[in-house]
Parts: C-alpha cells; structure tokens; sequence
C-alpha cells in the first residue's frame, strides 16, 4: 500500500503516560538495532504469532500459530485497547511498541526476508500510530522528507526504500502495525480518512535547501577517514546531511558507493555495495 497520511485518531494522554511509564519495566529487544547509527532500536511486541513477545525478529516467530496479544500488552491496558479500536483483528499479524532517540536509521527495504511465507501469515500492510515524537523525527521516501505527528494514522509503503531519522535526545514512540493481505468485508482499520492517492501531504513534508557543491565536495573528503571500521560513523553523517539537505534521489546510497570507490582501503567499497545489497535488494530470514 502507498506510503500516506490517513487521518488523527484521538489519544487520552493521560492514560498513554501511564502506559508509557509502565514500559520501563517491560524488557525491550534490540532487534534490527544492525539498521541503526547512533543508539539502538528499541521494541516490544504487543501483538503477535502464537500470542509470544519472543525476541523481536519477526521470522522467528510460529506463524502456523494465530496472533494474539503478548504479556506485555497485558500490562498496557490503554494500548491495548487502542489496538482493538483501530484495527482489523482478523489481519493483524504484529503489533510493536518501538523507540529510538540520537539516531538514523539506514536507508532500507523491509519484508525482503518475508517472501517465503503464505500470503495469510506474510507481513503485507504497515501502519505507524506515533505517540511520541518532535520536530526533529523525521522520516524518508525516495527523494521526499517528511514528518508523522502524534496521533496520526498512516500506512507506509515498507517495500520502498525508506529511513528514519531521530536527531533528538527525546525518545520517539510509535506504534507499528504489520498486517496481512488476504480478504476481507472488513476494513483494515477503523480509523476513516485518506486513502493510498492522497499520499503525503504537502504540509507534512520537510522543505530542505539543495546540496552544494562544496557540500558534496566535503562529502567526497570523508573518503580519506573511510575504512571498513568507520563505515558506520560516516554512513551517519551521509544520512544526517539527507535529512537537512536536498541531494536529490539515491542520496545516501550513491553517495556512499562514490566515497568508497575514493577511498583508500581496497575493501570498502565491496563492502558498502554488500550492505546495499542486503538492506536494499536481498536477504535471507535470520
């Protein structure tokens, strides 16, 4: 489904802080935390396959078994009552609590590893309910920066390239829905508004300047600390400048293929072309 903004649905901020509080006693994994420079991706399952919170990673989980809330939604009454509210529970496959703060996430496909598994337990259709987050979250699709802000509903097109940045020591919150693509009479969600051609709103994207040439030129002059131990530290910075600057499309990736074929140690560049393959082209489920 499109990447766009549905609608807001209506949050007691009251009962989230209570919710959110409590999760400080609820164990987060780390899971896909390889996608992210500067901290980790944090998360819990509220919703998933066989009703286990398990460890995160979505391949890991029996998906002969039918989903159903984890212990940890147990503990969060108000989220859990949300999840109910706004969502099809008969396609619901997974259901995150998931948190970041200080950093950016690499430009990436999801589902990849997925493609093995039968349309009825394959994650399809992806939904972000923010519950915390500022105006320095940002998100990313092809050429096109933008914000999800507390309290809205948006589906976004996972199989695109996408990122994410937090450059903010404030923790953002989201709730991640994953559902599957089989029929139904139903809707998938409760929540009424856009659909997939509205796609993003103009007053939600991030108007950035262009990139300069002396910009791109400092860029290039990063090849001379580029090794296979810094590729994370400069891969950082690329992604930081994405967000703050216009490069136009490919960015980051490209960007970083140019700095690693000038760089000085011969094994960067296949290395980088293999990050590019496994996030972006291919992957095998861990």
């Amino acid at each position: 489904m499109r990447t766009h903004y549905v609608a807001d649905t209506w949050l007691d901020d009251s009962r989230l802080a209570k919710d959110l509080a409590q999760t400080d006693s609820i164990p987060w994994s780390e899971a896909y935390s390889d996608y992210v420079f500067g901290g980790a991706w944090k998360s819990c399952m509220l919703w998933a396959r066989g009703g286990s919170a398990g460890d995160g990673v979505v391949t890991n989980y029996d998906h002969g078994r039918p989903a159903a809330f984890t212990e940890f939604a147990d503990q969060l009454p108000y989220l859990r009552e949300l999840i109910e509210s706004v969502a099809d529970l008969d396609r619901l496959n997974f259901v995150r609590l998931a948190k970041v703060q200080n950093s950016v996430i690499i430009p990436h496909r999801d589902l990849l590893e997925l493609s093995e598994l039968a349309d009825e337990t394959r994650n399809a259709h992806r939904m972000h309910i923010p519950l915390a987050t500022n105006e320095d979250c940002f998100f990313n699709e092809g050429d096109t920066v933008y914000r999800m802000r507390k309290g809205e509903v948006w589906f976004l097109d996972a199989s695109e390239i996408h990122s994410v940045a937090v450059l903010s020591s404030e923790e953002r919150v989201h709730l991640m829905f994953d559902f599957v693509d089989v029929p139904s009479t139903k809707p998938l969600i409760t929540v009424e508004g856009a659909g997939p051609e509205a796609g993003i709103p103009a007053d939600r994207t991030v108007k950035r300047p262009p990139l300069t040439d002396a910009e791109r030129a400092g860029l290039m002059r990063l090849a001379d600390l580029l090794t296979v131990e810094t590729v994370n530290e400069i891969f950082s910075i690329v992604i930081k400048k994405h967000f703050r600057y216009d490069g136009g499309e490919n960015f980051v990736w490209g960007t970083m293929i140019d700095i690693a074929r000038a760089a000085a140690d011969p094994a960067v560049l296949p290395h980088v072309e293999e990050l590019r393959r496994h996030y972006t082209l291919e992957r095998s489920a861990r």
